[in-house]
């Protein structure tokens, strides 16, 4: 493994390295100087030598971090900030040639006869940021589950309501083939939109430069996210306006958004669906986003469009490791493997009644 990406990266870690070379070097010389000089072992000599082993000790644990994080630390966190975090973005994500990240190289534009197609787009929760093996996240094993469908995932980090807009459009241009369009919706798909959001992420990257050491010390740059993360509120509290987004104008155009979505798609010979995933870090008595959950899930209904709100499915499972881990808030193999099931179980029904209404056996008032 390489953790080197420039030569402030190797000169960093070779300071690492000489240093406990150093300190024990100094150590012997001063043992030496006292075994000739026994008649000032104490002292300054003894303060020295004290001192000496102290420094020995600290490099060699900051030796043994920095060698962790450098070179053996596999792990995300929200935001992708730290070195240790961009690293596992190069080791695990590979685009295909469909710029989707998968294992299957290229996804055709016509839909294989005698298959259902399953597009799911999305952001990271549907991309599986975090999730080190592709195969974990909940597409590719809805993908080995059910032989009879071809499921594409077209997703990206940090993809909102707009972008999502024009992955559908690209579809269009494309001639690529709908059938099951699914929107992984996250409630923080409205953040675009939101002024607030726009100044918020302006002050999270305007501190992308941390300074020599904490941009190349792997161990130094994983703590400084992690403080800023505990201590800046851009950060620790990032979700706190999106709950508010829902009220009022940006709601109103939020919605406007979601029916252009919903309309893109079957003008194009595609049946829209909507999974929404809720704030996994947040689960419990006092989650904050129930309302929103609610407001979502009446527009759906009133919109006549399937919707599976994953948070009835999580929230018997609250405490069980959710999330990545306790600095990622992305949903963790268990819960792409809980959100596997609980949307195979949606599609199959919303499949087969799709099938129905195309089939002619029965129709509903359009919308």
């Amino acid at each position: 493994m390489t953790g080197f990406q420039d030569i402030g990266d190797v000169v960093t870690y070779a300071a690492f390295v000489l240093l406990p070379c150093v300190g024990g070097g100094l150590l012997v010389l001063l043992a030496h100087y006292a075994q000739h000089h026994p008649h000032r072992r104490g002292g300054l000599v003894l303060i020295g030598a004290n001192l000496l082993i102290f420094v020995v000790l600290l490099s060699v644990v900051m030796l043994a971090l920095e060698s962790y994080y450098r070179f053996w630390c596999d792990a995300t966190d929200s935001f992708a900030l730290t070195r240790v975090s961009q690293r596992w973005l190069q080791r695990h994500y590979h685009m295909n040639r469909s710029e989707a990240r998968d294992n299957i190289e290229v996804y055709p534009l016509q839909q294989t006869p005698g298959k259902h197609r399953i597009t799911f787009v999305g952001d990271s929760f549907t991309e599986g940021y975090g999730i080190a093996d592709v195969e974990d996240r909940f597409a590719n094993r809805i993908r080995r589950r059910e032989r009879g469908w071809e499921v594409h995932v077209m997703a990206h980090d940090g993809f909102d309501t707009g972008d999502e807009l024009e992955v559908v459009r690209k579809f269009a241009v494309q001639k690529y083939q709908l059938d099951q369009v699914v929107l992984v919706y996250n409630l923080n798909d409205i953040t675009d939109i939101v002024p607030e959001w726009q100044a918020i992420w302006s002050r999270i990257s305007a501190n992308k430069d941390p300074g020599f050491l904490f941009t190349h010390s792997f161990c130094f740059n994983t703590y400084y996210y992690r403080l800023k993360g505990w201590f800046d509120p851009d950060v620790s509290n990032y979700y706190h306006f999106v709950r508010k987004a829902y009220d009022g104008p940006l709601w109103d155009e939020q919605k406007q958004r979601l029916k252009t979505l919903r309309d893109l798609v079957s003008a194009n010979g595609g049946h829209f669906l909507v999974v929404t995933f809720p704030f996994l870090h947040d689960l419990g008595p006092h989650y904050e986003y129930g309302a929103v959950h609610k407001r979502l899930g009446a527009f759906w209904q009133d919109l006549g469009v399937p919707h599976l709100d994953l948070l009835s499915v999580y929230e018997p499972h609250r405490g069980q490791r959710l999330t990545v881990n306790s600095h990622d808030a992305h949903p963790s193999v268990y819960a792409h493997a809980l959100a596997a099931d609980a949307i195979v179980e949606f599609l199959e029904k919303n499949i087969a009644m799709d099938y129905r209404h195309r089939s002619g056996h029965f129709k509903t008032d359009a919308r």
